[in-house]
């Protein structure tokens, strides 16, 4: 049987969802209402399709690490995001869609029956165009340069990592006065970094941010800076 995990903390929305879905296409359907429980879920049988909503606010995670950590385990699973398509989701997005396979991007406000053809589909391998309500805050088209291993590229030494690291914790106060005391460098030093940077993080759309931009892309894109910067720290 056709297996589908569902990912969304709107747990009367996704659990009634889930319900349609699983009758109408025959499928056994899991539903996450935590992006916690995802890796949980997935010690089970592999999924035939992940489908992720992006905003979870009552964590300090969201739909890119969910439906990445679903991409590590199970390649082969295909991907979807099914979202209301805010504007201030809008980051997240582009990072979903230019770091993983995403297969199609799925509007919450679509008819029902729109809904199921999409995913139909997306179970039979044919390609499926994002729904036209969110297809404004896609970009043009996939950046083939911004890929997970060319987050490597953002720690070049052990100072990186360091930078990185306390930037990547949302709740710092990222100012270069701050950095520097948290990593133990020079201000200068993390001046400097931050400069030397500059060309690798043009690649992720970032053209001279400030500490506090990259501190937000620190964040929402951790799921594939972490492992880099971890293997940098002694």
């Amino acid at each position: 049987m056709t297996r589908i995990l569902m990912i969304d903390d709107a747990a009367t929305f996704i659990g009634l969802f889930a319900q349609v879905v699983a009758k109408e296409l025959n499928a056994h359907v899991d539903v996450c209402v935590a992006v916690a429980d995802v890796e949980l879920m997935l010690r089970r049988e592999p999924y035939d399709l992940a489908v992720g909503d992006l905003s979870f606010p009552q964590e300090s995670a969201s739909g890119l690490d969910a439906l990445a950590e679903v991409h590590r385990s199970s390649p082969d699973t295909t991907l979807a995001v099914l979202t209301q398509g805010d504007e201030w989701v809008s980051e997240i997005l582009r990072d979903v869609w230019d770091l993983l396979p995403v297969a199609t991007v799925m509007s919450k406000t679509a008819p029902l029956e729109y809904q199921l053809d999409m995913l139909r589909d997306l179970l039979a391998g044919k390609h499926v165009p994002p729904d036209p309500a969110v297809q404004t805050l896609l970009p043009i088209r996939r950046n083939p340069e911004r890929t997970p291993e060319r987050f490597g590229s953002l720690i070049q030494h052990q100072g990186h990592a360091k930078v990185w690291k306390v930037l990547m914790d949302p709740d710092f106060d990222a100012t270069y006065r701050n950095v520097a005391d948290a990593t133990g460098l020079k201000l200068n030093t993390v001046k400097n970094y931050r400069s030397q940077l500059l060309p690798e993080l043009r690649v992720h759309r970032l053209d001279d941010p400030s500490l506090r931009e990259m501190q937000e892309f620190a964040w929402r894109c951790r799921s594939f800076l972490r492992p880099h910067v971890e293997a940098a720290l002694p």
